[in-house]
């Protein structure tokens, strides 16, 4: 894709656990090089090397990785990047853990136990001197190009959405949710510990009224119809939050929980398959988990 704003942009699919479209890494040429927007997992690292040099570039010759924030299916892969020398800029909540990972994997271990090595794959230290604390507002200057961090809280407490300079793009990470790839179906992680709707609500505020019109999303490729998404991401995080609420103690809640999402994505058409594959346990049992921590943080 040749933007207008003189970049062109690339998307690898990383097939992670072979489902197309589940996370995606996304590849700036601009006039003085190459950067890379989210790193993915180091299990997939294989993919995004690969659909690097299908571009003609080497991971070491990257001029710079921006990440989105610190979630292993966005940054677990960082540190592969930092041992080929490539400066790594990422919010300054979450910059001490690509420094020193392992409190981080420590909680991922205890989250998905023997499935941790295969879903995410090892994490190792970044050298300090490559990772790079960044602020709202801050402009990386990379290949040729500004890309200007927009602190988007909700998802996580450590989140930039990233705009280019002069363009109408902004990659938005988990900040305006994910979607399943050849749909429109909006799904919304709302992980523990830092989910937090009223926080999220102010972020896609702020997003709506940017001066952008294209999402690029780590998780669902493009979307041009920005407000129409953004008006389904509110409508679909209010409805679940709401059964959410109302379903604590439940008998049966997971399956009750699966078949709501399964109503959601019924307009939509969504292959069973992929509905699966987007609506897996683990999604599930991560927003019951988030959504009862919020709620029990408001008690």
């Amino acid at each position: 894709m040749q933007t207008e704003a003189g970049f062109q942009l690339h998307a690898v699919d990383l097939m992670y656990q072979r489902v197309p479209g589940s996370i995606g890494s996304w590849i700036v040429k601009g006039p003085a090089g190459w950067v890379v927007i989210e790193s993915g997992p180091a299990s997939t690292w294989a993919a995004l090397e690969q659909g690097l040099r299908a571009l003609g570039v080497l991971p070491g010759e990257v001029s710079a990785v921006l990440l989105t924030h610190i979630h292993l299916d966005h940054a677990g892969g960082a540190w592969k990047f930092a041992e080929a020398g490539v400066p790594i800029h990422l919010h300054h909540v979450g910059s001490p853990h690509l420094i020193d990972p392992s409190r981080l994997e420590r909680s991922a271990r205890r989250v998905y136990g023997d499935r941790y090595d295969a879903l995410w794959g090892p994490m190792h230290p970044c050298d300090p001197d490559l990772v790079h604390a960044i602020g709202d507002g801050d402009v990386v200057e990379a290949a040729g190009l500004r890309f200007e961090a927009i602190e988007s809280l909700g998802h996580a407490n450590h989140h930039h959405a990233w705009h280019v300079l002069g363009s109408k793009d902004l990659f938005t990470g988990d900040a305006v949710g994910m979607r399943v790839p050849g749909t429109d179906w909006i799904t919304v992680p709302m992980p523990p510990p830092e989910f937090d709707p009223a926080v999220w609500s102010t972020t896609l505020d702020r997003i709506a009224a940017g001066p952008w019109d294209r999402f690029h999303l780590t998780h669902g490729g493009t979307v041009t119809d920005t407000h129409a998404h953004i008006a389904q991401l509110r409508s679909s995080m209010a409805t679940q939050m709401q059964w959410l609420e109302r379903s604590r103690g439940m008998e049966g809640r997971w399956a009750a929980y699966a078949e709501v999402l399964r109503e959601s994505a019924a307009p939509y058409n969504v292959p069973d398959q992929l509905f699966q594959a987007h609506a897996s346990p683990g999604r599930l049992d991560m927003n019951l988990s988030g959504v009862d921590r919020w709620i029990a943080n408001r008690q």
